[in-house]
Parts: structure tokens; sequence; C-alpha cells
């Protein structure tokens, strides 16, 4: 325990078999009937106005923090009369001149009462004696006693409070937002305590559970979008809580994240890795990194030990000269973000590093490639994408793969390649993530300007109306097509295309049947391409 000064009144015996409670409130009450019950001779719970006995030698001060100064003023000082509060944030300094303890129980007390017996009480003492007074009324009442520091006190508050007070408007919120969905109190107080239950006894990284800790990020934007409809109010604590569970979901890494340039480094940096055994995963990007992204490099983080994110703007599948020049790049918010999901290394390549002087290899995927994107954009774009994603298997050579599902066409084409050139790889395919409005998340999405970030709506809006025709029993492939454009049209937009494909070889279909069935749509808003796509029959 903490050294102490003597204190300077006479230093007479203290026994821990009475005191005087002053304040006649939940904790006074509560506290004055564990005493009594453990023996202790209790005057009180005295009003504020009441002086304890002249002859009390231990006075405990059972009042607001705001009163507590006022009422050890009250208190004529005496020697040997030790003099205690109970607050868990407040200094011995607000007891004057009086030889101070304190002792703050942490425990709840209602109106119904308190159960003292086990819990932890914080403890301090301006002498010797006063703390050993305050150890041991602690122990009488079947505490165990905590020393605090006076400069802890306010951090052991709040850590209190959050656990505690907060808990419980936590649990307001939810009961709240579960009773719109016809959810009552009782079955979530019992995952309550099944989940406190679970932190106690692994901690709060191993008890966490739910779709952040799986990387599901799709369904969190689903519960964000429900939340801003039925409780507005309570969105910002969502979105707090939110990130602060991404954060304890996201191990801290060993060491900071490198950025690495060249072939030799990513090779030479995953060497011992890979000669230990640990699994390395991969998430190719192109930068401008979004939520869609950040699931992808969380939920490789969950099921992999090495984590690489490749950035790298691969100029070989722009079609477009002024798309390339207009893509959003900034590659220092993207280390950042990259290392907060929980990347080991950020590759970011020069293009001369992956396009060498005299390069003349293409990788071109055959069929797959054809319809859709490759039709609209060229037989160029996903020769490109093959090329590249390619490289960066062979550079990398990770266990797993992470795409995400928004580019449906790309993750077949990446599935087909794979399989055709037997790369030893696991492709994993994240879900599409979304605004709460239903427009998925883009790169491109930044470049839209004014009511054109309204009318992206119409990509969702004809996929949901292809989706409810489907729902209402229409099987016919090119009456739900219509049925989506004339949707989009509603918002002024004129798809590319908008077809139902087949998702391993975009095969265009005339009805859908039983299997899993794509909508994949494509439009121009202003200047902005944007895709989306939805799964019939499938997930």
């Amino acid at each position: 325990m903490t050294q102490h000064a003597p204190f300077t009144l006479p230093a007479t015996p203290c026994t821990f078999d009475a005191v005087a409670i002053v304040g006649a409130g939940r904790l006074g009450g509560a506290l004055a009937a564990a005493a009594g019950a453990a023996g202790i001779r209790v005057d009180g719970p005295l009003r504020r106005d009441e002086a304890p006995p002249a002859d009390a030698g231990a006075v405990l001060l059972c009042v607001s923090d705001a009163q507590i100064e006022r009422a050890a003023a009250a208190l004529p000082v005496r020697p040997g009369r030790l003099v205690g509060h109970t607050s868990a944030a407040t200094t011995l300094a607000a007891l004057g001149a009086h030889e101070a303890f304190s002792l703050h129980p942490l425990m709840t007390v209602t109106a119904e009462g308190a159960a003292f017996a086990g819990a932890t009480a914080a403890i301090a003492g301006a002498s010797d004696r006063a703390l050993a007074f305050a150890e041991g009324l602690a122990r009488r009442l079947g505490m165990h006693p905590l020393e605090i520091a006076d400069a802890d006190r306010a951090a052991y508050h709040a850590a209190a409070c959050i656990a505690s007070n907060f808990l419980v408007t936590l649990e307001d919120v939810a009961e709240r937002l579960a009773q719109t969905a016809g959810l009552e109190r009782e079955p979530l107080a019992q995952l309550v305590r099944a989940t406190v239950a679970n932190w106690a006894q692994l901690g709060a990284e191993r008890a966490l559970t739910g779709p952040i800790a799986r990387g599901d990020e799709a369904t969190v934007a689903r519960q964000r979008a429900a939340v801003a409809a039925r409780m507005p109010a309570d969105l910002e604590l969502f979105d707090a809580l939110t990130d602060a569970t991404r954060r304890l979901a996201t191990p801290a890494p060993v060491a900071a994240m490198k950025t690495l340039r060249s072939i030799a480094e990513l090779r030479a940096a995953l060497n011992g890795p890979r000669r230990a055994g640990r699994s390395i995963g991969l998430v190719p990007t192109m930068g401008a990194l979004h939520d869609g992204h950040l699931s992808l490099i969380r939920r490789a983080r969950t099921s992999c030990d090495e984590i690489v994110v490749s950035l790298f703007v691969n100029p070989t599948q722009f079609d477009e000269s002024g798309d390339l020049a207009a893509y959003p790049r900034d590659e220092a918010r993207d280390a950042a973000l990259a290392a907060e999901a929980g990347a080991d290394i950020l590759f970011a390549p020069p293009p001369a590093e992956v396009y060498p002087p005299g390069f003349a290899t293409t990788v071109s995927v055959g069929e797959v490639s054809a319809q859709l994107e490759g039709e609209h954009r060229g037989g160029a774009h996903f020769a490109g994408v093959a090329t590249v994603v390619t490289k960066l298997l062979n550079m990398v050579q990770p266990d797993v793969a992470f795409f995400g599902q928004k580019d449906a066409q790309q993750v077949a084409v990446v599935r087909r390649l794979v399989r055709d050139l037997d790369v030893p790889v696991r492709i994993e395919v994240g879900d599409t993530i979304r605004e709460p409005d239903g427009l998925a998340l883009s790169s491109r999405n930044v470049r839209l300007r004014g009511d054109e970030r309204r009318r992206a709506l119409a990509l969702r809006r004809g996929l949901d109306a292809v989706r409810a025709c489907h729902a209402a029993g229409e099987r016919d492939a090119t009456i739900l097509a219509a049925i989506g454009r004339a949707a989009m049209a509603e918002l002024d937009v004129e798809p590319e295309y908008l077809q139902l494909v087949l998702p391993d070889t975009f095969a265009q279909v005339a009805t859908v049947g039983e299997q899993p069935v794509l909508v994949a749509v494509a439009a121009r808003v202003g200047d902005v391409r944007l895709i989306d796509n939805d799964i019939l029959n499938g997930s």
C-alpha cells in the first residue's frame, strides 16, 4: 500500500466496532443496515442537519459529492476522530483538516438496498491509522478493500459508471428498440446475463460475438439503417458503439503496419511468417478505401495470421483514360485506415514494379469475361483485371484472397482463373456494404454531385423492384428486367444493362427457376459509372 505521512493530530486508537453515518439516503441506509448486521454499533443514519455524537470515533459521510466539503466543515475537528466519505471520485482533500478516510462500495445501490458482501470497496486514508480503519470497516462488511490513489479516483469512478450506469442506459436503448420489433425485456435480460457471465469468465476479446466480431459489415449496415429509421436520436450512440466494438474485434498488430514498395521487400517480409506456418490473407484494392474494403480487411483479420492489403491503381483495367485520371488517390489516408482495420503490410508498388519495361504477358479468361462488363468496357478490362490479380497472387502467395460481392463479375473471373491455372488460394467473398439508404459503397461515389447522389439510388431501386416482382411469383427474366428498368426510369436513370444471369458463368437466363440467379445492373449517373447486383434464390 501507499506510504502515508504521520497525521498531525493525536493518534488515538480507533476500532471498527462503532461508526456514525451521516446521510439517510439509499447508500447511508444500506450501509447502516449492513453494519448493524455485522455487529457494528451504528449511530444513524443521521440526517445531514443532525450532528453525530461528540464521542463518535469515526464519522462516515454518505452525502452527495457536492455536499461533502460543506458537511465535513460543519463537523468540529476532534483529536482522534476519523471522518470519511463514500464518494468514488472525490479526493480526501474535500474533508479538510479532519483525519480523513474514504470507502466506496463498488456495488449498485437501489431503493431496495444492496448486497455488499463479496463486493470490492475502494479505500483511501490520509494516515496509516485512517487507511487501516477503512480497510477494517470494509472487511467487517464482507467487502474486499482496494486502495485507490487520489490521482486515479476519477478514472476508477468512470470505469465503474461505464460498467454499471452506462450499461443500464444501453439496455434501455436496446429495450426500446426491441419493443419496436415486438420483443419484451426478459429475452434481452437473459442475453445480458449470459453476456456478462461470458465477459467475467473469458474477458472482452474472447466473449465478443456478433456480426462485427465475424466481419459481417452488411448486417451492421442493415442494423444501422433500422436504428436510423426507428430511433434516430440514438444513431450517434449506435455509431460510437460500433466503432468501439470494431476496435475490440480487431486485435492490435504485434508491430506497426509496414508499407512496402517492391516485390523483393514483400517476399522477404512474408518469408518468416510463411516458414512459421502462419496463414496469409490478401485484400487487393485500388485504394480510396471505404467501409466495403475495411470490412474485407477485418474479415481477413479474423481468419488469417498475416494480412496484406495491396494498393495499386491498375492502369490496364481502365477503358477510359479520363476515368483513370479521375480515380481518387490518397495513400496516407488509405494507409491509416488499413492499419486501423488490422493490416500488417500495405503493398503499394509503383506501376513499373508491376509492369516493368518489356512486360508482354496478358491473362485472358474467356466466356465469363465477355458478358456485361466485358461487353460494355471492352475485352481489355477483364484482361487487365485477370493479369494484375494473377500477378498479385504470385507476389503474395496468400492462403486466402478476399473480394467484395459488389464486383460480382470480377469475382467470377477470379474464381475461374484460380481454378483454370491451379492457383493454390481460397477465394472468399464479402457482402456488399451499403449506405443507410441502400447505395452500394464505391470509391466513385465521392464524384457524385448535387442531385446525382439521389438519382444514384436508381440502381438499388431497380434491384429491389426485381426482387419484389420475383417474390410475387414472376419467373420470366425478360419481364423481371423490364420491371427493374422501369423503376430506374422513375429517377431518370437509363441502365447500360440490367440482366439476369448465372453467377458463375454470367450466361443470361430466360426463366428464374430454383437455382441462384444474379441480377446485375450498371448505369451512368452524370459522369460516374456505377454497378450493383442482387441474388435471387441464394445468398
